[in-house]
């Protein structure tokens, strides 16, 4: 819901125009923001340094980190440097697994390997049908499959989410302003659907340097009305506008840098932030 619609807003002024607006900074503070993405980072492979992997990069594309920047991650790189990657002939299906593998195939079968890989990372099945498993995983995201992935990664093997995808941005963030003196922040993402919409979008899964969610309860539209209930996902936001640099496939950018936001710093930020409680969901 945006700002300004009905049940959104209280109070307000009687008058046929908006509220003469300033020149303060709400929001994201801007009106113009640049998405940077960075190539020639290598195949990265466990144990692998990604702070200085980045900054390799950095230099040979001529970029240096400013003060400000958002520095948005894929979720795979960081899976791959700490050894999240299975490789699918050590899998050994469960019956429970081959049942679901049997009772979700669509067009394609589902590799009931894979299937175990989703129930190992699961805390809780939310759906299944259709070619789909739904679940809650471990860290909490709604999503499909845990996140298992088996694109972007050798024939034969799949890439689990990073284990704590909040911690590897505090860690990321830490190192590179150790190294740099920059202020900065750092998203992990993921790309995730969305209920009742089609299609993927980056999605964050990890924030650290800013906030994950801005809460703009109290804040004035330009009718003079109070929001009561407006939060922006801003992570989410900057992970989506990235997404568009770094693509999916074969774009070969797993890093972007957003810049031109004027964010609070919020080190103490989580990605809990942004998920829902459970006594707040109308659908389970």
């Amino acid at each position: 819901m945006t700002a300004g619609e009905e049940g959104e807003t209280a109070g307000g002024k009687n008058a046929e125009g908006g509220a003469e607006v300033t020149e303060t900074e709400v929001g994201t503070g801007t009106t113009h923001i640049e998405v940077i993405g960075v190539r020639g980072l290598p195949e990265i492979k466990e144990g692998d340094d990604i702070a200085g992997i980045l900054l390799s990069a950095l230099d040979a594309n001529g970029i240096s980190l400013e003060d400000g920047d958002v520095l948005v991650v894929a979720s795979k790189i960081i899976s791959k440097s700490e050894g999240r990657i299975v490789n699918l002939s050590t899998v050994q299906p469960s019956e429970e697994a081959l049942k679901i593998a049997k009772e979700t195939a669509n067009e394609q079968e589902k590799d009931p390997r894979v299937v175990q890989l989703v129930l190992n990372e699961a805390k809780e099945i939310v759906r299944m049908g259709r070619g789909h498993i739904i679940v809650e995983t471990k860290h909490g995201f709604i999503c499909a499959n845990a996140g298992v992935d088996e694109s972007n990664i050798a024939e034969g093997y799949a890439i689990l989410l990073p284990e704590d995808p909040q911690r590897s941005a505090e860690r990321l963030r830490e190192e590179l302003e150790r190294r740099t003196g920059r202020k900065i922040a750092v998203l992990v993402a993921d790309s995730q659907g969305r209920a009742f919409r089609d299609g993927v979008v980056g999605t964050c899964i990890g924030v650290s340097g800013i906030p994950a969610l801005l809460d703009r309860r109290g804040e004035e539209d330009r009718f003079g009305k109070i929001s009561r209930i407006t939060k922006v996902a801003v992570a989410d936001e900057i992970c989506a506008a990235a997404n568009l640099v770094m693509g999916e496939f074969s774009e070969g950018i797993p890093v972007a840098i957003v810049r031109g936001l004027k964010l609070e710093r919020r080190c103490d930020a989580h990605i809990k932030e942004l998920l829902f409680e459970r006594e707040r969901d109308l659908f389970r």
